[in-house]
């Protein structure tokens, strides 16, 4: 997992003719790639939390960016994505909300936080 200071909160999408098997989202593995729609920037995320995926049904979810050089300009609410495993797109979504912690709001909060447009708990 990455140790940045920022939380992408996010509805996502996952196509069903895309995968065999729907991802999991809470286990701290899925880390495919984003690329904002429209450009060819790509962000290499590791979703965190998340609800069950259900093929082509939008759930909320929550992801860490990967790499810490990230330019995190480009990650404003309503931000739309694509999802990409290697050349696949295998979803899409939308940035709900964009957490930036600084190391105080961690301590104070005990490194929990709510997303509140997705209703998800971090942890």
């Amino acid at each position: 997992m990455s140790n940045l200071d920022f939380t992408i909160c996010c509805t996502v999408t996952f196509f069903s003719k895309k995968r065999r098997t729907p991802p999991n989202l809470n286990n701290g593995k899925y880390c495919p790639h984003l690329v904002i729609k429209g450009s060819e920037q790509l962000l290499g995320v590791n979703f965190i939390d998340g609800e069950d995926v259900i093929f082509d049904k939008l759930i909320g979810a929550n992801a860490l960016p990967e790499n810490e050089a990230v330019d995190d300009s480009f990650l404003q609410e309503g931000t739309e994505f694509l999802i990409m495993e290697g050349s696949t797109i295998v979803g899409e979504g939308l940035v709900k909300e964009f957490f930036n912690m600084n190391q105080w709001e961690k301590i104070i909060m005990g490194y929990k936080n709510v997303c509140v447009n997705c209703r998800i708990s971090l942890s």
